[in-house]
């Protein structure tokens, strides 16, 4: 035995490092471990490269494990397997540490490895065999080394029940697999790979083999899903992937891109649903919170299905409302053996409308009750929550005025409350659109509050997240219980936005710190644009004055974003109660709406490599923390000024058609006002628009209009 191997060992054993509580810990890692026999008979060791985590475990105490479990038999035959599934830089070992194996290791050992199989070899590994090929030159073109690629490949030498012993999230890998052959994966060498997505994970298998230590071999590359930062699809051939810690995104070339992005987006979301809440902190029941969380209890319960609980419910009601003096107008009485029948909605609905009315104090402590309890119901009572918490609702107002901050900032985490609730509660979703809010719609005096807390969660999700999304789609329900409110307030937050680029003007709005913001709110107003609930009848001028700013700027998804509120725009137009069009406009609008879905427009807002946009808009897309999967595209088209021009001959045509038919109408005079607006301030990313727009708009210009447009344009 090698005398350096001794002198490790002894040195080890002198200060009794296998009885040190470090050395325990690391042997219940099961880095390395003994399992089985292989069909040759021999005994197996598995050493499981992941678990291995430089700067965390003392190199030392692993050597002396390995050592340890590999002696009772140093003098006979056995094998290695080594599982270098996603094993990356973190799982290293320094230069140093690997030429320490070499010499620590005893040479009765080596020459009694009678084989070491190498399973899920990756292009980490290969680089990191070439890096150090010098010190592993002993092990290249050797015969005992064999790569594996699959399981089944593993079972040719080890026997199928020991080769369990393998890690279970290594064999889960292969388990529900949709396999894309024939991708292409893009970088200073193109090459050949399969694209393999499973329930956790994808895999990028190499088509092409390469060389390691001497062999050729397939390299497999693992992501889990929650290592998946961004999924961008540039077109519909190609798509990109951002992984964490990885020095860039990934590209590839796939026909089925679409589905592959998809199925990558399903995959992060399910993991990112499957991780545990984070622990729930009960609140305290403070005295003044006691009517409101009585007032909750009593209320579901009389909805329960138990006979005895209804009537109890029933009871704790009465006993509230005599304890606290509640108004209910003597409609109430305690008694014992009353029988309420299951379905009592209408009443429960009754008294909660009465005690809203009667003791609207009562509101914040009630409403935040009922939410706190809501994730806990079923379905069932989940709806009679619904039911019986809106008419607190219009409450709200008296307790978002300016001067009180506090009970403000109350109502803004109901609101934060409520928006997480239309996220998370996925089979009530359509009940609290219509319930929650479309019933806040309705509520003029709280619309700037929810819009600011919609859009807040917005930009936190990011553009193209779930809650952006969500939020955009909300609004629509906002929206229809007060079209022109809700319409005026959003395309005004809006427009503000844009205008406030001005003051600290950037080279392209996408630099702007507004810009999530603006891109944000153009999501909301394709959500709106449908049905009329833009009410364009009152904001088509404010409208085109936002296309021509915004188109083919951002992500394809807004790209495509914005050729879609220009269809609806028109759509609406069509068929707007409040707009009166002869059958020659009507006519014109319907060719305007047809020639908009021509290629030749597709490429003007920057998605000529689109198949529809309509589609493009609504691609699914997901967001975590700060990491957002957006279908963009990494090279944007450019717009010209002269596709610019051409836009807005075409939004000009359609607004003089409607005008005709509108007497005194005032939209082309206010689309000039804003477009010479934005023209004469300096504002790189829009004021050659603005100058574009105002040119092809203006009926009139003055002599000293024209004069500062030129000094602006020599600049």
């Amino acid at each position: 035995m090698d005398m350096t191997s001794t002198r490790f060992e002894e040195l080890m054993s002198k200060h009794n490092m296998h009885e040190k509580d470090e050395f325990k810990s690391l042997k219940s890692l099961n880095i390395f471990y003994q399992a089985g026999t292989s069909k040759s008979g021999f005994p197996v060791f598995y050493y499981i490269a992941r678990r291995y985590k430089v700067g965390e475990i003392n190199g030392d105490l692993l050597i002396y494990h390995i050592l340890l479990t590999l002696k009772p038999y140093y003098n006979n035959p056995f094998e290695l397997v080594l599982d270098f599934t996603h094993t990356c830089s973190e799982n290293r070992f320094r230069t140093d540490f690997l030429n320490k194996w070499f010499v620590v290791m005893p040479e009765v050992v080596n020459h009694n490895i009678h084989a070491a199989y190498i399973y899920n070899c990756n292009s980490w590994v290969r680089e990191y065999t070439k890096y150090h090929d010098r010190i592993l030159a002993p092990l290249k073109n050797s015969r005992k080394l064999k790569f594996i690629e699959h399981p089944s490949n593993l079972y040719d030498y080890i026997d199928q029940d020991h080769s369990g012993k393998m890690p279970g999230t290594t064999l889960a890998l292969e388990e529900d697999l949709k396999v894309y052959n024939n991708a292409l994966k893009l970088s200073h060498k193109d090459t050949k790979v399969a694209l393999k997505v499973g329930p956790n994970a994808i895999q990028v298998t190499s088509s092409e083999r390469s060389k390691v230590l001497g062999h050729q071999v397939l390299l497999n590359d693992v992501y889990y899903a929650s290592e998946i930062v961004e999924v961008c699809l540039v077109d519909d051939n190609q798509f990109t992937l951002t992984i964490a810690n990885e020095t860039g995104p990934l590209s590839f070339i796939h026909n089925d891109c679409d589905t592959i992005v998809n199925c990558i987006i399903h995959i992060r979301t399910r993991w990112e649903l499957s991780q545990p809440d984070t622990v729930t902190v009960h609140t305290k029941i403070r005295p003044k919170d006691v009517p409101g969380t009585l007032l909750n209890v009593a209320l579901l319960n009389l909805g329960s299905s138990d006979p005895s609980l209804r009537s109890a419910a029933y009871n704790l009601l009465c006993a509230l409302t005599q304890t606290f003096d509640l108004k209910i107008e003597g409609q109430l009485l305690e008694t014992t053996g009353l029988c309420i029948p299951a379905n009592n909605t209408i009443f429960i609905k009754s008294i909660s409308e009465k005690l809203a009315a009667n003791e609207p104090h009562l509101t914040l402590e009630f409403l935040e009750e009922c939410i706190q309890g809501f994730g806990n119901s079923n379905i069932e009572m989940k709806h009679l929550c619904l039911e019986y918490i809106t008419p607190w609702l219009p409450n709200l107002t008296r307790f978002c005025k300016p001067a009180d901050e506090n009970k403000r900032q109350k109502v803004a985490l109901i609101w934060d409350k409520l928006i997480t609730m239309t996220i998370e509660e996925v089979e009530m979703y359509p009940s609290i659109q219509a319930k929650i809010w479309g019933n806040i719609g309705q509520v003029a005096e709280l619309l700037d509050m929810v819009l600011d807390s919609f859009i807040k969660r917005s930009v936190t999700g990011g553009l193209g997240s779930i809650q952006a999304e969500i939020m955009a789609d909300t609004a629509v329900a906002l929206t229809s219980a007060n079209v022109q409110l809700v319409s005026r307030k959003v395309i005004g937050r809006l427009c503000r936005l844009i205008e406030k680029t001005g003051v600290s003007p950037t080279h392209t709005l996408e630099q702007h710190l507004m810009w999530d913001d603006i891109a944000i709110l153009a999501r909301y107003l394709l959500m709106l644009s449908f049905n009329n609930s833009l009410d364009v009848a009152s904001h088509l001028p404010y409208l085109f004055h936002i296309v021509t700013l915004l188109v083919s700027t951002g992500p394809l998804s807004l790209r495509a974003s914005t050729h879609g509120l220009v269809i609806n725009i028109i759509h609406s137009l069509c068929t707007c109660p409040q707009l009166h069009f002869s059958e020659a406009t009507l006519k014109a609008l319907k060719l305007n709406l047809a020639e908009f879905s021509l290629p030749k427009f597709y490429q003007l807002f920057g998605i000529s490599k689109v198949k529809s946009a309509a589609v493009s808009a609504f691609r699914t897309s997901y967001h975590l923390g700060d990491k957002s999967f957006t279908t963009s595209s990494p090279e944007h088209e450019k717009l010209s000024l002269n596709s610019l021009e051409t836009i807005t001959d075409a939004l000009l045509e359609i607004m003089e058609a409607c005008m005709k038919d509108i007497p005194s109408c005032e939209w082309l005079n206010q689309w000039t006002n804003l477009a010479k607006q934005f023209a004469f301030q300096y504002n790189p990313a829009l004021q050659p628009r603005a100058i574009i727009v105002f040119g092809c708009i203006s009926k009139t210009v003055s002599d000293s209009e024209i004069k500062q447009l030129l000094i602006i344009m020599m600049k």
